[in-house]
């Protein structure tokens, strides 16, 4: 939905206009989508729903929402989204234009999914019962594998959808598969697998962020655009300490070090009584 026909209803209007201390209205001061830059800093999560609906691609031009997600993204440990293993599935033909191995080792989820069986739902059986726990892991794994596999074909008629048209994702658009160009003998042409897979998987991700940053990657952007970051904004923290110190009154000892119960040491600001003893040899 485009932020200009953005419709927020007068009991949301209320909430919000008096969690800000504004003036009482039916109706929001400045449009939707100015009113969310100029005050999203201030607002909490729960008086957010309404901007909802703002294509997380318009959002990227509000500064917030971009410095968090930024924050976000290079976070310590790295979000799983933004890893090949996962990207990929969101991304297939992206991936294999890149050089990408069309049949890659098995993401996160199917692992998990068959490691689930033995450490968590049956991770006390005997011994002897071990032969139905890997045939049950097993059944799992097939079962990730088939909609992971799925959720592939999906997403690749979507990114054939976005190469004809230029439209932006949509679920509930048409989901018939164009028809792949053919090669040669009539072949679906397939792009050639790169010999170097890590180098693939490096520049992958460095565009999986691009298109995070740019709000066109089909995550839920919510939890993300209007919520602030759970350890803050370093950035503001560094800023807040280097106001701190720069606002402390300076030493005015010359080492720094001023000995309890003893007057400071003032320098002899007279360059001449300092050469009168000579050149700083001692007296004997």
């Amino acid at each position: 939905m485009s932020s200009s026909r953005l419709l927020i209803t007068p009991e949301d209007v209320e909430r919000i206009l008096s969690y800000l201390d504004l003036p009482p209205s039916s109706t929001l001061p400045s449009p939707p989508f100015q009113f969310l830059t100029q005050y999203l800093p201030l607002l909490p999560s729960s008086l957010l729903e309404p901007f909802e609906p703002i294509p997380p691609s318009d959002r990227t031009s509000i500064p917030t929402i971009k410095q968090r997600r930024l924050i976000h993204a290079t976070a310590s440990p790295r979000p799983r989204f933004l890893s090949s293993s996962e990207g990929r599935l969101r991304w297939p033909l992206l991936w294999e234009r890149m050089g990408g191995d069309p049949f890659p080792p098995p993401s996160h989820g199917v692992e998990e999914e068959e490691n689930w069986v033995q450490k968590g739902f049956m991770k006390d059986v005997p011994i002897e019962t071990s032969q139905q726990v890997k045939k049950l892991g097993g059944f799992l794994r097939g079962l990730e594998e088939e909609r992971e596999m799925e959720g592939v074909r999906e997403r690749k008629r979507m990114e054939r959808r976005l190469d004809n048209v230029g439209e932006e994702f949509d679920e509930e658009s048409d989901e018939e598969e164009e028809p792949m160009p053919d090669g040669t003998n009539g072949v679906p042409e397939r792009p050639e697998v790169a010999e170097d897979q890590e180098e693939v998987k490096r520049l992958f991700e460095k565009k999986l962020l691009e298109l995070f940053l740019d709000g066109l990657d089909t995550i839920d952007y919510t939890p993300i655009d209007f919520n602030d970051p759970p350890e803050g904004d370093p950035i503001a923290i560094r800023d807040a300490e280097d106001r701190y110190f720069d606002d402390e009154e300076p030493c005015r000892t010359p080492g720094g070090v001023h000995v309890v119960g003893e007057p400071p040491s003032v320098p002899d600001s007279d360059p001449k009584k300092r050469l009168e003893n000579g050149t700083g040899d001692y007296d004997y």
